[in-house]
């Protein structure tokens, strides 16, 4: 949780940062994520192979301990009155490249420590803590940006992480097999063709790669509605990006309720179809509070929908190759970036409602195609 926090905190001060503090555009943050999803994407396989091969508990320690220093750097700088645009940009890169190779090793955490039948529960709950986080995080994130400035925002962030790996030190060492394996380039082909050889997969990851690229880009842009479409400032958006956490813990506590029960792909199907006409409808919202209501039910449906993914990428893949679908997952994550890059672009030309809701717009269609004829997401 204390990870989680930090994360959120994070994001809100970066946010500020960049579009306040430094005069950027919604470019300016798109280029921001893109450096972090540059590297997510890139080094997530890195990770992966890493964390089939090598002591778990020890990496995980040595990157968040990474990040920890990363934030209180950020805070130095922007109290010292030394911060540049082009410092935010390598931070990100640097803090990107660690939860690449970090992220497939909490991932397995989960997997590890519950027996597969209750790896949807697990997985639901895990989110359920997340998402929890992601109410406080913001919220924190907010206040401190109004009363301290921005610095504050990344030394709790350095808190928090400090606490995170002080808590990873108390797990209990995860071991590597032992056994022998192919080289680290010889793993990750070898996953990726297992990914396209296999329909069932393959769909699987193309239901986690169209809200990675399509829906999930928006988030960058909340200070831009926060501030040029609701008229509000750096607690407006707190609010904004509590919002969807808010939804999300409902979300959460109804897959950990429910799971089990039937076939999750037509769930996962649906429940993304309604999640991108959530956030179009908020897209229309000029109100502050009617925009908080409307990300609040988004996130329910965002909770159920990446629960159910993750659950069955992890569930559905092959033993041998289940470390390389972890990595995968990162991966995913990694490609929003790319996509808020142009989706900034597009909206300093034409404005945000508009270029969001025309990107909810194509991500429901899409989903819906694979929703009506897919066999595979039918019957997985």
């Amino acid at each position: 949780m204390a990870l989680q926090i930090g994360s959120w905190v994070q994001t809100i001060g970066m946010g500020w940062l960049v579009l306040h503090d430094l005069g950027g555009s919604a470019t300016s943050l798109g280029v921001v994520a893109l450096v972090r999803g540059a590297s997510l994407v890139m080094l997530s396989p890195v990770g992966g192979y890493f964390a089939g091969r090598f002591e778990r508990r020890r990496q995980l320690l040595f990157y968040t301990s990474g990040s920890a220093v990363i934030a209180a750097t950020l805070a130095f700088l922007i109290a010292a009155g030394a911060i540049e645009l082009w410092m935010v940009y390598l931070s990100a890169l640097a803090a990107g490249a660690l939860e690449a190779l970090a992220g497939p090793i909490r991932i397995a955490l989960v997997y590890d420590s519950v027996a597969s039948e209750d790896l949807t529960n697990a997985v639901a709950l895990n989110a359920l803590g997340g998402n929890a986080m992601r109410v406080v995080g913001p919220a924190i994130g907010g206040v401190l940006i109004g009363t301290v400035g921005t610095q504050g925002a990344f030394q709790l962030q350095a808190v928090c992480l400090v606490l995170s790996a002080v808590v990873t030190w108390r797990l209990r060492p995860s071991l590597p097999s032992g056994d022998a394996a192919p080289g680290m380039f010889r793993s990750i082909a070898g996953g990726l063709r297992y990914i396209v050889r296999d329909r069932r997969m393959l769909v699987i990851v193309v239901m986690a790669l169209i809200p990675s690229i399509f829906i999930y880009p928006y988030v960058t842009y909340l200070p831009v509605f926060a501030r040029d479409v609701l008229g509000s400032n750096q607690t407006g958006y707190g609010y904004l990006a509590a919002a969807v956490g808010l939804g999300s813990i409902l979300g959460g506590a109804i897959v950990a309720t429910l799971a089990g029960r039937g076939r999750m792909g037509p769930g996962m199907v649906w429940t993304c179809v309604f999640y991108a006409v959530a956030v179009g409808a908020f897209t229309l919202s000029r109100n502050l509070w009617l925009s908080v209501a409307i990300l609040a039910v988004a996130g329910i449906f965002h909770s159920i929908y990446s629960a159910l993914n993750a659950s069955l990428m992890q569930l559905k893949a092959e033993e041998q190759y289940r470390p390389q679908v972890m990595s995968l997952q990162t991966m995913t994550w990694g490609t929003t970036p790319f996509a808020a890059l142009l989706m900034g672009r597009m909206i300093d030309n034409w404005g945000a409602p508009q270029v969001v809701g025309l990107w909810m717009a194509v991500a429901t269609a899409l989903v819906v195609v694979i929703g009506l004829f897919s066999r595979e997401m039918r019957h997985v």
